[in-house]
């Protein structure tokens, strides 16, 4: 082929390939199979192999970057990302309606509306027809870039044709992740012992935000465009449908249930028909979106601080469904508190059947008044375990008391309430076994020990055959051990025993946080691994030490010394060591000076200015107190400047920042 035939089937590759990215994974309506879509990618990553001179970088083979982004720098919205004002009952929504009737002097006009998508809201500039970067909301001024992440949407053309379009412009969407996806991917962290998201808008916006891109490249994150930032400078369209209808002939991925609306009885129709399919829809969707779609209009309507005054979002009602608690049974935590738990009679809420819902604790029982056999109201917002919100009492009979338990459901100690907390409370950590469980569980996640693999499921068995007891009994696990558990082969075996071993090298703050020390976490971790030159320096420590550390204070303080009195938890500690162990303390010894950060930067994100201070011997904290010697004070700060101004702290603003970093090297 000569090298114009190649340039233009090279270019026709891309155009199909992004055509047919956008049909199934937008619009659900593939028009090739799997194979001939493989086929083609496959034609054009040889063209690029033979041909690197014609790579572009708008191809779908350079969606992903080959290396891991340090930190998010902060970008400067052109135009500030506002928010729009709600309406949660039709009365708000006829206001709404009624002052745009007055401004405009029209009972009737167009509105354009479409779904409110549950995601997350991004910023997306192109220039002379090319994809430049994408930024997060942030403060609506401010937000993060998040260009390398963005470019990995298969939807998003990378390239489009400029006519009707300005030179540079900034499209509005949203990001999100569809229903089944979220399924799967939770699925995926649970068998790799990492936390779970609590709802898909959760898990958009940590996949948005993972520094390594080949992560939010395999989330298969999606995107709807619903507006631009600045109506005025698309001065070839009069009204928002034909603009968005002109975006989605470019290949942007348009929301297909868009409608065009004249009067307020159908914006009433449009909502209800909405709210009835929302569960069929494979996003989540919380409300619509109504605007006026005359742009001459805008001016005149004009804005408030925070919205724009000819659109708003009209919400759904929280997903809920009516039900009846046919018992109660009662979970068991890490730390021993007793969670009941209504067992119902299933119910499909928003497509998802429900037979449990959390009820807190027994304080909340009591102020929501429910009994076992009550038709009660349950929600489902996006959380794992949905949430009772109310009793039905017009269908009240038969009902039966909720007794509060005095013995723990599992090992039958003793239940007690710890200082007139709400929590009741099973005390016998070391046989109760949710307890054993949850501890194990914490000490090998990715915060602590990070053991790769072995997931809870495992660790369970483990405990259930008797393999283990305690943390330290990890490290005296053998390959004969794990051929005893069910449905485990031998290169899984190796695999553990592989991360095992790895996991011996850890740093002191990580040890620390490992050990589950009730509300230690991984900032107090990391002050205490701080402090402390070695373990058994922080095993051997007083009261009156702990108290004036940094994010520890006195409960936490407290909690630490009964938890280093045990004689179990000492041994246990002293056998990690035993069993090749290995603590790193030379990262943290060095700092011994203390900042505290405030404020919006300019040039600098929050985690790089929290690594450049590091690395000049700052231990970087949360809270200002008396050890506090510096305030890191951006735009915008809160009370903590005014409360380093009390303490008489020095303050460091941004443009003094780098003569700080350059001068403490």
């Amino acid at each position: 082929m000569t090298k114009k035939i190649i340039n233009k089937r090279y270019e026709e590759l891309i155009t199909i390939i992004d055509k047919h990215n956008l049909l199934y994974h937008t619009y659900d309506s593939p028009e090739i199979t799997d194979y001939e879509y493989d086929e083609l990618y496959l034609e054009l990553k040889n063209l690029e192999k033979n041909n690197s001179s014609i790579i572009k970088e708008y191809s779908p083979t350079q969606r992903v970057g080959s290396s891991l982004l340090e930190s998010f720098e902060k970008r400067n919205h052109e135009y500030p990302m506002l928010s729009l004002s709600n309406a949660a009952s039709q009365d708000e929504f006829n206001e709404f309606h009624k002052k745009i009737s007055i401004k405009i002097k029209k009972n009737n006009f167009e509105l354009f509306a479409e779904p409110k998508f549950d995601g997350l809201a991004v910023n997306i500039c192109f220039e002379n027809g090319r994809f430049r970067y994408a930024t997060t909301r942030g403060d609506g001024f401010i937000g993060e870039d998040v260009t390398h992440n963005v470019k990995t949407i298969k939807t998003l053309p990378l390239k489009i044709n400029t006519s009707r379009l300005p030179d540079k412009f900034d499209l509005r969407g949203e990001i999100f992740i569809d229903k089944n996806d979220f399924m799967l991917i939770n699925k995926k962290l649970s068998q790799d012992n990492e936390k779970e998201y609590s709802n898909p808008r959760n898990l958009a916006a940590g996949s948005i935000r993972q520094l390594d891109p080949l992560i939010a490249s395999s989330r298969n994150l999606k995107l709807f465009i619903h507006g631009v930032s600045d109506y005025a400078s698309f001065f070839e369209f009069k009204t928002h449908s034909d603009l968005m209808a002109h975006l989605s002939n470019l290949g942007f991925p348009v929301n297909k249930h868009s409608k065009i609306i004249t009067n307020l009885e159908d914006c009433y129709d449009y909502f209800f028909q909405m709210s009835n399919i929302r569960d069929s829809i494979p996003y989540e969707i919380d409300g619509l979106v109504y605007r006026v779609n005359d742009f001459s209009k805008y001016n005149s309507l004009g804005f408030t601080s925070k919205s724009p005054k000819w659109a708003i979002a009209y919400k759904f009602k929280s997903l809920e469904a009516m039900t009846r608690i046919k018992s109660v049974t009662y979970q068991v935590g890490r730390t021993g508190a007793i969670t009941p738990v209504a067992e119902l009679d299933p119910v499909n809420i928003g497509g998802v059947s429900v037979s449990r819902a959390t009820l807190h604790n027994f304080s909340e029982i009591r102020i929501k008044d429910i009994y076992i056999n009550d038709y009660v109201y349950v929600k489902r917002a996006g959380d794992v375990i949905p949430d009772i919100d109310r009793v039905e009492l017009k269908r009240r009979k038969n009902i039966k008391r909720i007794v509060v338990p005095k013995i723990c459901p599992s090992c039958s100690s003793e239940l007690k309430r710890e200082n007139n907390q709400v929590a009741l409370k099973c005390i016998n950590s070391k046989k109760c076994r949710p307890q054993i469980e949850g501890s194990i569980i914490h000490f090998i996640s990715r915060k602590g020990m990070n053991i790769i693999g072995i997931g809870n499921q495992i660790i369970k068995e483990l405990i259930e055959k008797k393999l283990i007891k305690r943390t330290a009994d990890i490290y005296r696990l053998r390959e004969d051990d794990f051929n005893k558990l069910d449905r485990v082969g031998p290169k899984s075996i190796k695999n553990y025993m592989s991360a095992i071993d790895k996991s011996k090298n850890v740093s002191f703050n990580k040890f620390i946080y490992s050990l589950g020390i009730k509300e230690v976490g991984e900032t107090s971790s990391k002050s205490l691994s701080i402090e402390f030159k070695t373990i058994n320096e922080l095993v051997r420590c007083s009261l009156d030490k702990l108290i004036d550390i940094n994010d520890v204070g006195p409960i936490v303080a407290k909690n630490i010394v009964h938890y280093m009195n045990d004689i179990d938890n000492k041994q246990n500690i002293g056998d990690l060591l035993k069993y090749g162990v290995e603590i790193s303390y030379s990262k943290n010894i060095k700092y011994n000076k203390y900042a505290v950060i405030t404020g919006i930067f300019e040039n600098y994100s929050r985690e790089r200015l929290k690594n450049n201070l590091e690395s000049i011997g700052y231990n970087v904290t949360n809270s200002i107190s008396k050890k506090t010697n510096i305030l890191i004070c951006g735009e915008k700060p809160g009370n903590k400047l005014s409360k380093a101004k009390d303490f008489k702290i020095k303050i460091v603003y941004e443009k003094e920042l780098s003569k700080l970093l350059s001068e403490s090297r």
